[in-house]
């Protein structure tokens, strides 16, 4: 097809008409048939943790609400920044989502130079839910309480360990918070995710571990794990009998956390609302519910604007702690 360039205005102008209809139309039809494809959600952690739990729950009873298709991709590595970027990469097409917590708003205080910048890379779709952490220790260790895990520690400064699974992240953050609140000095042993501690924790080699409950649920009712307490105000309604960290001994020691997914940041607003009307309504369903309470998550949903003011929070709030602790750690090392 050839096109007159000397064509008058009003063709033009009609050229121009029909054009903008017809932009207007593709983009009406690429929401309305969104999406077209499986979802992917990218679960920055091991798989049989918290968030990957979390996640395969969720996408089993959203595919039930919406008739959408989802799967997990779980990428690991620094404590939730390697997979955090690679999602953050990904096309700003709405099907990949990153499955956030509080690692992706510390993780750029964490490491210099990674180039993460949540705030840039990332926008908010929606609160998938609250949980807790809970510290447990191994059969071995000779503490049946936080009080007598805190005496030990106190007793024997810088040779109690703990596990996490790496800089920045959730288990990570709440262990140094306990440590920074009870003043104690107890090493951090990194691993891959709580079930790649799992093994080391059970067996005594490491001494304890602040984690989701989710994943560690079925090793405390099978007596592989001791609890000690959790980090939330209130006691966990699948733990009951385990006091809050705060009860425990550690007066002001308060965490509970948030899970949320995220997509890239160029990704249009249409598309976003599509994903959080239809996430919403699966969150809020009774079966999501029901499952959630036994893994001791809260459903949230609501709006996208509330998953990205928990992001923002957790910047301002661990940005001046984790700076200062880096700034005090590097002047106390050796020269």
């Amino acid at each position: 097809m050839q096109f007159n360039l000397r064509a008058s205005p009003r063709a033009g102008l009609a050229a121009l008409a029909i054009c903008t209809l017809a932009c207007g139309s593709s983009v009406a039809q690429t929401a309305d048939s969104f999406p077209r494809k499986n979802i992917r959600i990218v679960v920055p952690f091991a798989a049989g943790g918290a968030a990957d739990i979390l996640a395969r729950t969720l996408i089993q009873h959203a595919a039930t609400a919406t008739g959408w298709q989802f799967y997990v991709e779980n990428i690991t590595g620094a404590g939730g920044l390697v997979g955090a970027q690679a999602a953050a990469r990904s096309a700003s097409d709405g099907y990949t989502l990153l499955l956030c917590n509080v690692a992706c708003a510390a993780n750029q205080f964490m490491t210099q130079n990674t180039g993460w910048n949540p705030k840039a890379a990332i926008a908010p779709v929606i609160v998938v839910g609250n949980l807790p952490n809970i510290l447990v220790v191994g059969p071995s260790l000779s503490a049946n309480s936080l009080a007598n895990f805190l005496m030990l520690a106190r007793a024997r400064p810088g040779q109690l360990s703990m596990a996490s699974s790496g800089p920045g992240s959730s288990s990570y953050l709440t262990a140094e918070l306990l440590k920074v609140k009870a003043g104690v000095d107890i090493i951090d042993v990194p691993y891959r995710g709580s079930a790649a501690a799992m093994p080391d924790l059970i067996a005594g080699r490491v001494d304890g571990m602040v984690m989701g409950i989710p994943e560690s649920l079925p090793f405390i009712r099978d007596g592989k794990l001791k609890p000690l307490g959790v980090t939330s105000d209130e006691r966990a309604p699948s733990l009951p009998n385990v006091p809050t960290i705060a009860e425990a001994g550690v007066p002001g020691y308060s965490f509970l956390g948030w899970l949320s997914l995220f997509v890239p940041q160029k990704t249009p607003a249409n598309i976003v609302a599509i994903l959080n009307a239809g996430l919403d309504k699966a969150i809020k369903s009774s079966a999501v519910a029901q499952r959630f309470a036994e893994l001791s998550i809260r459903p949230v949903g609501g709006s996208a604007a509330l998953a990205g003011r928990l992001l923002n929070k957790d910047i301002d709030l661990w940005g001046p702690l984790l700076q200062s602790r880096k700034a005090r750690d590097g002047a106390s090392a050796p020269r």
